[in-house]
């Protein structure tokens, strides 16, 4: 079979790299909301199990950093040299608006205040915490940089922008040769 005819069925590596990202978003979030909980019940959820409230909590965290994400838009993912500040206010306001929504989802008036609250005192109160939303922010980070990078390349393949061309130069000297 010639490779031009082989319909492509599963998700591409940048799909496949957006599914990995809002995974880890949402696991993370139903940790956070796990450790909201082992909070607020002086560590009881541990011995006796969830309730049925205490389990939505932790869904509601996940749903949170879930939609959190997609709101994010291009927030996240970019790259380059100048996009480091913009991608970590982007992931702290990920963070943020995830505990927003999750707060929402779990106590509607009270928990939209005091969830974006909890999740600034665990995580300054825990550098095991941090340490672990770094690493997953990081992770996430990559992940919507993998997907990023597919789908521009999409709209401007490289092989089909010349080497002559005025939009392949640099916009410093575009326009400044002829």
């Amino acid at each position: 079979m010639n490779a031009r005819t082989r319909f492509r069925t599963g998700p591409t590596e940048g799909q496949r790299a957006r599914l990995i990202a809002f995974f880890l978003v949402a696991l993370f979030g139903m940790i956070m909301g796990y450790l909201a909980v082992l909070r607020f019940n002086d560590g009881t959820a541990l011995a006796g199990g969830l309730n049925w409230y205490e389990t939505w909590i932790v869904v509601a965290a996940g749903l949170g950093g879930v939609s959190a994400l997609w709101l994010a838009g291009d927030r996240v993912g970019q790259h380059g040299p100048r996009t480091t500040p913009r991608v970590l206010a982007g992931l702290i306001w990920v963070s943020l608006v995830g505990a927003i929504i999750a707060g929402t989802l779990a106590l509607p008036v009270y928990g939209t205040m005091f969830a974006p609250f909890t999740l600034v005192v665990t995580l300054m109160t825990s550098p095991l915490v941090v340490l672990f939303w770094t690493a997953c922010m990081g992770a996430v980070h990559m992940c919507m940089v993998t997907y990023r990078s597919e789908r521009d390349s999409v709209f401007t393949p490289n092989r089909l922008t010349p080497p002559d061309c005025p939009d392949s130069l640099p916009l410093r000297v575009r326009g400044h040769f002829g």
